[in-house]
């Protein structure tokens, strides 16, 4: 993981469930909240075969966009800072699968299992971060079947983005 620091509201705990060079996790009660480096992605109407991640912000924002013609829905975009770099941060829903579309923590990850991307009754609050050296992606997901208005989390998760900083 590119070097960071980042205040975790009490609600996720104090540790993070992973903690690998290329991803972290907190899943408690109070939600669930990664930061991936992607290693590889799955694109959405591919050939089922793992590719290299879009290597810029922009270029990963721009992939996301494309990821509409493949059941993503995005809405409530905007461009902000996190830690200094720019960022966009928008909110995704889908009615089908979208595994390792957001990317995968390594080259050889299950898409089915160890990846990640937009799923089926879940809200995604997704924040592309212009980081060091490639993108970050950061989310929050919400379980539509149990919250139906999500703004909570989403609010608790860009405050806790505001306190990220790259050493």
């Amino acid at each position: 993981m590119a070097p960071l620091t980042i205040t975790v509201p009490a609600s996720l705990g104090t540790r993070p469930v992973s903690d690998t060079g290329t991803l972290l996790t907190w899943v408690k009660s109070g939600g669930r909240v990664r930061f991936l480096l992607p290693s590889v992605v799955y694109r959405p109407g591919g050939d089922g075969r793992p590719e290299k991640p879009p290597a810029t912000y922009r270029d990963y924002v721009a992939y996301l966009h494309e990821q509409a013609g493949y059941h993503a829905n995005w809405r409530d975009e905007e461009t902000t800072t996190v830690g200094g770099r720019v960022a966009t941060l928008l909110t995704g829903t889908t009615n089908e699968p979208m595994d390792g579309s957001f990317g995968c923590p390594t080259a050889r990850a299950d898409p089915d299992k160890d990846c990640f991307g937009l799923q089926p009754d879940y809200a995604f609050r997704v924040a592309v971060v212009d980081a060091p050296g490639r993108p970050l992606v950061a989310w929050t997901t919400i379980d539509l079947t149990q919250v139906q208005n999500p703004s909570a989390a989403f609010t608790r998760f860009e405050d806790m983005l505001k306190t990220l900083r790259f050493r």
